[in-house]
């Protein structure tokens, strides 16, 4: 949800999934560069920032396809104070509506209000939708 919040998204969430390019058995990598960065270990798949943010490392996300056809639809969106290559938004609601959490559900709902909201401001700026 990070991800759809940094593009103008409405919503809120704790911590940011950051999906891996590497098998699961790979992630002492993503670990040791996360410890070197600053962050503490609080399991096999997640750290927590300086500022006590937790980041998930995710290996395949629910729903979709693999990261390498996934990045080619992925947008760029601010988050953190860096720019950094994100899920857009439908394919975000795509995973969610796969995984189907409570949560998911209300998050696919916000998603698609603001994108309602979004194709209204550029068709009354007489923009393509």
């Amino acid at each position: 949800m990070s991800a759809a919040i940094a593009q103008g998204g409405m919503g809120g969430t704790l911590d940011i999934d950051l999906w891996i390019d590497l098998p699961p058995r790979s992630s002492m990598q993503a670990l040791n560069i996360a410890r070197r960065a600053g962050a503490t270990v609080g399991a096999n798949t997640v750290v927590y920032l300086e500022d006590g943010r937790p980041v998930n490392f995710v290996y395949a996300v629910t729903g979709l396809g693999t990261f390498q056809s996934e990045s080619r639809h992925a947008v760029r969106a601010q988050i953190g104070g860096r720019k950094v290559r994100v899920l857009g938004l439908r394919r975000i609601q795509r995973s969610k509506r796969a995984v189907g959490r409570d949560k998911d559900h209300l998050h696919v709902r916000l998603i698609e209000d603001f994108l309602r909201c979004r194709r209204g401001a550029r068709t009354r700026r007489g923009n393509p939708p």
